[in-house]
């Protein structure tokens, strides 16, 4: 009887242990299962912030990308707007020196302008005479006189009555120091053939020459003053009327253009 109750308080004792042990068991389990979900709370709590951030360091990139762009675009802005200062500078210098070129031009001009109403002043009566015409040809002011007024057929001896009238001009183109003249002689078409004269070139020539000694007597400083012939090649009108043929027979004093009085003068010798 003893030995059957030790056996029952023995299982009791062994019920309670594994009874013990069960309960030790589920409070561990649970605690557990807590912590398991805090942990995915945790989790799922970084993961959230995780992507946030990653969406801000996105976000901050494309801004620094747009800033980056936006200080390369000023820099090539900035670039453009001082080779436009640079170009606008050099444009303003070079109309400054058109400027001045126009000015220097307008003065020569001017200077030529006053040179011509000189002269048809202090020859005014010659010209009203008929003695000599006052030109503007080629560009170039021109006094102009008959070769018959001057000369004999075929000669070179000036006319007593032409020496007043050419050394009269002589006066006035003494008034020029600054200035250079060249007398060219001019034939008509009919040939010339004798032992002096080949060809209208040298009748011309010497021509020329002989008014340029008159006027250089007259007071025409040397180095002012050159003689050149045309011949028959500088026509005023074609050689096929007698009237025309008169016409062609001339003398000529030019008023030398001067080099400085030429646009682009500067930049010639470049």
């Amino acid at each position: 009887m003893k030995i059957r109750s030790n056996v029952l308080s023995g299982s009791a004792f062994g019920l309670a242990a594994v009874l013990a042990t069960a309960c030790v068991g589920s409070g561990t389990h649970e605690a557990v299962v807590k912590e398991r979900d805090q942990l995915k709370n945790d989790l799922a709590g970084c993961q959230e912030k995780s992507g946030l951030c990653d969406a801000d360091l996105v976000k901050t990139r494309d801004q620094n990308a747009q800033m980056a762009s936006k200080l390369t675009a000023l820099g090539q802005n900035v670039e453009e707007l001082t080779a436009a200062k640079t170009s606008l500078s050099d444009e303003r210098a070079a109309l400054a020196k058109e400027v001045e070129e126009l000015r220097r031009l307008r003065a020569s001009a001017e200077q030529r302008n006053a040179e011509y109403r000189k002269v048809m002043e202090k020859l005014n009566k010659m010209i009203d005479a008929g003695t000599l015409q006052v030109k503007i040809r080629n560009g170039r002011m021109v006094v102009q006189m008959s070769s018959d007024v001057v000369f004999p057929p075929g000669g070179i001896l000036i006319k007593p009555e032409a020496k007043a009238a050419i050394e009269q001009l002589a006066q006035t183109i003494k008034e020029f120091p600054d200035r250079k003249f060249q007398v060219v002689g001019h034939t008509d078409s009919a040939p010339i053939k004798t032992a002096r004269f080949p060809s209208n070139w040298e009748l011309s020539t010497q021509r020329a020459v002989e008014v340029t000694k008159l006027m250089v007597q007259a007071g025409v400083p040397a180095a002012n003053i050159s003689a050149a012939g045309n011949g028959e090649f500088d026509p005023l009108a074609a050689n096929d009327t007698v009237e025309n043929k008169t016409q062609n027979r001339r003398v000529e004093i030019v008023f030398m253009p001067k080099l400085d009085e030429l646009p682009g003068f500067e930049n010639a010798g470049k």
